[in-house]
Order: structure tokens, then sequence, then C-alpha cells
């Protein structure tokens, strides 16, 4: 899988030393060790930050999610953008905001194509790993200003409304049926990035 992986990308195994470029921002970057997730299964991560640049301003994290598993279902509640690069994997990127619910299918391996999902102020995403992938899909979020400063929420299964954003049903149906491995039949529709260029 490691020819899935877009140019540039940070070693997820060895991260120290890296080059990355995250908009007015570029350089070294310096990475914790491995965090399991406890609330959900099968997602890791690594805190990075600049080696030269205020982790105060801008920082991130590098996400590792193991096929058919998710990241928690988080709500922005201050005043920050995340961008989720990702660097390798099949993914269906799942995105709800005041103008509806969102979903998109995203392969790595497409070089023509690529994408960040970008995430701010109640707003609330989740990234799903679809079960075909043969290796963990890698996430390279980043987070400004830096995410000491951040307040992501959690969202419990089955809330209706978190701060000014109505949750709707489909979308608790369709992180349930992804729990259970059903990728098939999904109760929205789903963009394919690779069918827009």
């Amino acid at each position: 899988m490691a020819d899935s992986k877009k140019e540039g990308g940070i070693n997820f195994a060895n991260p120290n030393g890296a080059e990355f470029g995250a908009g007015e921002y570029s350089g070294a970057i310096e990475a914790s060790e491995w965090t399991e997730l406890t609330e959900v299964k099968g997602v890791r991560f690594k805190t990075w930050k600049y080696e030269e640049v205020d982790s105060a301003m801008v920082d991130g994290a590098l996400v590792e999610i193991q096929p058919g598993c998710r990241t928690p279902v988080q709500y922005v509640e201050s005043d920050h953008v995340f961008d989720e690069n990702i660097q390798a994997g099949k993914f269906l990127l799942i995105y709800l905001n005041s103008e509806g619910l969102s979903v998109y299918k995203y392969d790595s391996s497409v070089e023509e194509v690529s994408f960040t999902l970008r995430v701010g102020k109640g707003e609330i995403m989740c990234l799903y790993m679809l079960k075909e992938n043969d290796e963990p899909g890698e996430v390279i979020e980043c987070e400004q200003p830096g995410f000491r400063s951040a307040k992501l929420l959690t969202v419990e299964t089955g809330t209706e409304k978190v701060g000014e954003l109505n949750i709707p049903s489909e979308f608790w149906e369709l992180i349930r049926l992804l729990d259970e491995g059903q990728e098939s039949d999904l109760p929205v529709d789903i963009l394919d990035l690779q069918d827009m260029i």
C-alpha cells in the first residue's frame, strides 16, 4: 500500500524531521508516541508540531485508522479550523454543517484527485476507513490555531442537536450501519471525488 501514499508524505512510523506544509506554515515536524483512542476501536494517533513554529499557532495529529473502523463523531465548538489530509487509504469522509450532511468517498491512490476536508466551528466530522483496505489508513490532521486551545466535543450517539447544529436521523443511521460493517445501501448519497475530475 506504500505506493498509494501521496508524494511528499510523512512516514508515520518515523515522522520526526519530516517536512510538511500547512497553509502559510511549513517546516520540519516532531511527533509524540502513539496514543490509542478509547472511545472507538481501531484508531490511534501521534500529535505533531513544527520544530520552528509555536504550537499555539498550528499543530496537528497523525491519525491511523484500521479498515472497517472510524474516528469519533466530533463537533468543533471553538473558532478553529481542522484540515483532514488523507495520505493513504480509501475513506468515507462524513461532514455535517448547517447546510446538511455530505459524505465523500476518497481514494488516496488516485493521483489526479487531492482533497482536504476542512471543518470549522459549529460543524461535525467523522472519517471511516473502508473495509477493502489492506493496511491502516493514514490521515494528517492540522489545526489552526493549535489544538491546545481547541474545543472538540465527541458527540454521543443519537444526539439530535449540538450547539446550533441539528443532527438528522440519517446521520446516526449511517454511523450505525458502518459500525455494523455494512458499506452498501447506505441511507445517504455518497459523492465519489474520483467522479468529479
